[in-house]
């Protein structure tokens, strides 16, 4: 009998549901049974050269003529997932007015596949359409088509132009690999690129972009590796440029960034002859974003500035195993710092290895401090970097890291506004170190918290196997209660010490775990590897469950609660090979990537019912016991990339209104 999990209150009620079929792919094999037969393993004798249902052409195998072309029928308005998927006799595909939707992986592998014709009318074209077909040269996109789905034309290595003026948004690795791509020319009404959308497209010298003003974010390493990219002209509305954005553009030289940016992620442009070539003291750009320094003082004072943002501008790379030219040349030798007023965020991995850093002055207009922002290096370097926050009372969100190894930070004070706080954010500090030796001996589990009700680290001696975490926590910090496999835990349990975990901390070992009505948010990591852990009752006062939450709990095996759960991070449950079933409550509007994978015995998932866009790859690497899902029928577009890499049959079905 199935283990179910029974998460966010339970079944879904169901209005009218209809099984719908996931076609099989060849690369990696997605076979739906639309049928109450026993699922079957799949192989390629299922595939049929030729099946239309309903106006769905669901596989159409080896049906070019001589010429390797093929004419899609006017009787059919849905190309089916992975319908042509794998055929290397198709060399032109043809797709009339009557087609209203490309199902996902549609053409993937088509390695000989050079023209298609796409006429007005067709809406939308699924995520891994034309995965990987390396000879397509031509293709033109209808206006009737608005978005690009993840990995549309990835790989497609003889595609030298493309025409995206009708596109309003570009998903992740989009473009990926696209070697040949020499000139995009892009939509004024572009929201969005997403992260790798244009990565290693070693051709691309022009992208028409300037006039695209409706701009909002270009995605984490979303133009990457572009080696012949010359110039860039950021959008004027453009507030955000995602991490390592043009790491690699080794001939970029000139860039335009307009006021209306608001932040730049970790080294979006290292590597670029633009950033490695500027010389002046201060590099800002947007409005008020610090990227580079290069001055030289033992004491730094950025007042008066305008500074509202600091980058990876300190960031010491020579520590983090890159060339420093790259980061900031003297941060082994900065030893204070003081931030002015006006400042409301510090970025990813700013002072990141200045570990010679003592004193930093904060403003109270900070709102965020970001992942490893004051990381030190405690390998072969100590720190006694000293931080105070009691001045930060807008303070709202600490990142994974964010103060790891700053010894000289001997306490932690967190005003109430603080909703967030990553993973290790004050490990191997002062006042974390302080309170694990202070409560070393005692009997039974003690907890350190900070600000309004958040729960920073716990202590649990050797021997408890039930931990109560008390009322009134709001906010169980990222990995506080964090555990390690046997496999990483000497015989004796006396010598433990992974990422900053104190010796003393034997949370693996806990079989029970209650958590207190008050709490709202569980961040990154926050139960991470309780391997004994066997069951959980979430409280209806939650709303967030972050990254990685409960990953690794292996022997989890009931979850019940969280009526009221809104967004579950990416990973969130992976590798919790006790989970049988897991229901949704519809009113999660957010479910990151990966979520289950690993889940060996999840047999059905229920997400919610309006949810459209549900996480990339759920049930990677090894959900072999996954027989039924359900979904919002607007998520069929996205089918592939929500499943990700399973090879049995999997019965999907849709949620439909009477």
């Amino acid at each position: 009998m199935d283990i179910v999990i029974s998460l966010f209150g339970g079944m879904i009620e169901m209005k009218k549901i209809i099984a719908l079929g996931l076609a099989a792919c060849l690369a990696v094999t997605c076979f739906v049974s639309c049928d109450d037969t026993p699922p079957v393993e799949t192989t390629e004798s299922y595939v049929k050269k030729y099946d239309v249902e309903d106006g769905v052409l669901n596989s159409c195998i080896g049906q070019a003529d001589e010429n390797g072309v093929y004419t899609v029928p006017d009787t059919i308005t849905m190309i089916g997932e992975s319908a042509f998927a794998g055929d290397e006799t198709l060399k032109e595909i043809i797709i009339g007015p009557n087609v209203k939707a490309i199902g996902a992986g549609a053409f993937q592998y088509c390695t000989s596949l050079k023209k298609v014709t796409i006429a007005e009318g067709v809406e939308s074209i699924g995520s891994f359409a034309f995965y990987a077909c390396s000879s397509l040269e031509e293709i033109s996109l209808p206006s009737t088509v608005e978005r690009l789905e993840p990995y549309t034309f990835y790989g497609c290595e003889a595609l030298e132009s493309l025409s995206l003026q009708h596109i309003r948004y570009i998903d992740d690795y989009a473009m990926w690999y696209c070697v040949a791509l020499e000139e995009v020319t892009l939509s004024a009404e572009l929201t969005g690129i997403g992260s790798w959308a244009f990565s290693q497209c070693q051709k691309l010298e022009t992208i028409d972009i300037e006039n695209c003003e409706k701009l909002e974010a270009i995605g984490d390493y979303a133009f990457s590796g572009c080696v012949m990219l010359t110039s860039f002209t950021v959008p004027e509305g453009t507030r955000d440029i995602g991490k390592l954005a043009f790491y690699g553009c080794s001939r970029l030289t000139d860039v335009t960034i307009p006021g209306t940016v608001e932040m730049v992620d970790f080294a979006a442009f290292n590597y670029t002859p633009w950033y490695q070539e500027y010389s002046e003291d201060y590099l800002i750009v947007g409005d008020g974003v610090l990227i580079k320094c290069t001055v030289h003082p033992l004491y730094l004072d950025l007042s008066g500035k305008g500074i509202k943002y600091i980058g990876s501008a300190f960031w010491n790379a020579e520590l983090s195993g890159s060339a420093s030219e790259y980061g900031y040349k003297y941060a082994s030798e900065l030893e204070s710092v003081e931030i002015p007023e006006g400042v409301t965020a510090i970025g990813v991995s700013a002072f990141e290895g200045c570990y010679k850093l003592q004193t930093v002055t904060l403003p109270s207009t900070l709102e965020r401090i970001e992942e490893s922002a004051f990381y030190v290096y405690t390998d072969g370097y100590s720190s006694q970097t000293a931080v105070s926050l009691e001045n930060c009372t807008r303070l709202e969100y600490v990142g994974n890291y964010a103060f790891y190894g700053c010894q000289g930070m001997d306490e932690i004070w967190l005003p109430d506004s603080v909703d967030y706080v990553g993973a290790y954010a004050f490990a191997v500090t002062g006042a974390y170190d302080g309170f694990l030796e202070s409560v070393k001996d005692a009997e039974d589990a003690q907890f350190f918290v900070v600000g309004d009700g958040v729960l920073i680290t716990a202590y649990v001696p050797n021997g408890v196997t039930s931990v109560e975490i008390p009322e009134g926590i709001k906010i169980v910090g990222g990995a506080a209660l964090c555990g390690w496999d046997t496999a990483y835990i000497p015989a004796d349990d006396e010598e433990l010490s992974i990422s900053g975990r104190s010796k003393y901390n034997l949370s693996y070992k806990v079989q029970q775990l209650s958590l207190p009505s008050t709490v709202e948010t569980i961040c990154d990591s926050a139960f991470f590897r309780m391997t004994k852990i066997q069951e959980i009752v979430l409280p209806d006062s939650l709303k967030y469950i972050g990254a990685s939450a409960f990953a690794y709990c292996e022997n989890l095996s009931e979850l019940t609660g969280g009526m009221n759960v809104e967004q579950v991070g990416d990973n969130a449950f992976s590798y919790c090979t006790s989970i049988g079933s897991f229901h949704f409550y519809p009113n999660t509007v957010k479910i990151g990537n990966g979520v289950f994978a690993g889940c060996s015995a999840l047999v059905t998932v229920e997400f919610p019912e309006e949810l459209a866009y549900p996480g990339e790859d759920m049930f990677t690497d090894g959900c072999t016991a996954l027989r039924e899902i359900y979904l919002a029928p607007e998520a069929r577009p996205r089918i592939y990339t929500i499943v990700g890499s399973i090879t049995q049959d999997v019965r999907v079905r849709y949620y439909i209104d009477d």
